[in-house]
């Protein structure tokens, strides 16, 4: 794992009618941070996003739709975890989750489904000049992306 990234199993609350999910919550313990700003993002098949490094904000993700292969690396030189890396494959009909991650944690990923659908959650509101935006190839972070 990496220090500070948080992934939480979400529950369906499923009757006759469909379901409710709580997804985001300011009062959760075990993140203790609040969101500013929640963003929905459609992105098609086999699209790679990466890699993206906040500077100050704290992020919170969650797959609505979609199958994503996801990668996180621990930029954070004085970190216990600095230079870790976690990957792994989201799947929306699967296990809920929604992963969160602190400044600095690079992260990237692959669409493997059709249509995929990302909300997500922001400390702060959308600056590009709060963030770092690498090639996938670069001298700071391994290609994982390869491995898929």
């Amino acid at each position: 794992m990496i220090e500070g990234v948080v992934f939480k199993n979400i529950k369906s609350h499923i009757d006759d009618r469909g379901f409710f999910r709580e997804v985001f919550k300011n009062n959760d313990t075990e993140i203790n941070k609040k969101f500013n700003q929640i963003s929905h993002s459609y992105i098609k098949k086999n699209i790679i996003k990466a890699w993206h490094i906040h500077k100050k904000q704290y992020q919170w993700n969650y797959l609505i739709k979609g199958k994503i292969y996801l990668f996180l690396y621990d930029l954070r030189v004085k970190s216990k975890t600095y230079k870790k890396k976690i990957k792994i494959v989201l799947d929306a009909k699967k296990k809920i989750k929604m992963y969160y991650f602190p400044p600095h944690v690079a992260h990237g990923y692959k669409t493997l489904a059709d249509n995929n659908h990302m909300l997500y959650g922001t400390s702060g509101f959308y600056d590009p000049q709060e963030e770092y935006k690498l090639p996938l190839i670069n001298k700071y972070i391994p290609n994982f992306f390869r491995e898929i």
